[in-house]
């Protein structure tokens, strides 16, 4: 049983080391503004859980990029259940920056929507 604990402990450290490369990376890729169109209620994956802030946003958005559609995913800070229902809705603008070699490859970073969106962003 311990086995099944530092595999998933590996597995968090994995997920969260590319997700923090990612943000080094995507701080000098150029920026535009995404539509967000689909809200989505989730638990929270990682260890900032806790038993009043047990989910989180994640909403789906899209952007054009020379005459293509491209898209993600921004997620919110934990918060609770009832917060994100009421904070999930409408179709509001995003700032996002995306790798110009690979425009689908995209990242959301907190500083740059600070204020913008009814929540706070999960950077990523």
């Amino acid at each position: 049983m311990a086995g099944i604990f530092l595999i998933d402990y590996i597995q968090r450290r994995l997920r969260e080391s590319r997700r923090q490369k990612l943000i080094a990376q995507a701080v000098s890729w150029p920026q535009t503004m995404a539509e967000i169109n689909r809200w989505t209620i989730v638990p929270v994956e990682d260890e900032s859980a806790s038993f009043s802030n047990g989910h989180q946003i994640e909403a789906a958005f899209h952007f054009r990029l020379n005459g293509e559609y491209h898209g993600g995913y921004v997620r919110s800070t934990p918060m609770s259940h009832n917060a994100a229902e009421r904070l999930s809705n409408g179709n509001p603008l995003v700032t996002i920056r995306y790798n110009p070699a690979d425009p689908d490859q995209v990242a959301v970073l907190a500083q740059d929507n600070s204020g913008k969106l009814p929540f706070d962003v999960f950077p990523g």
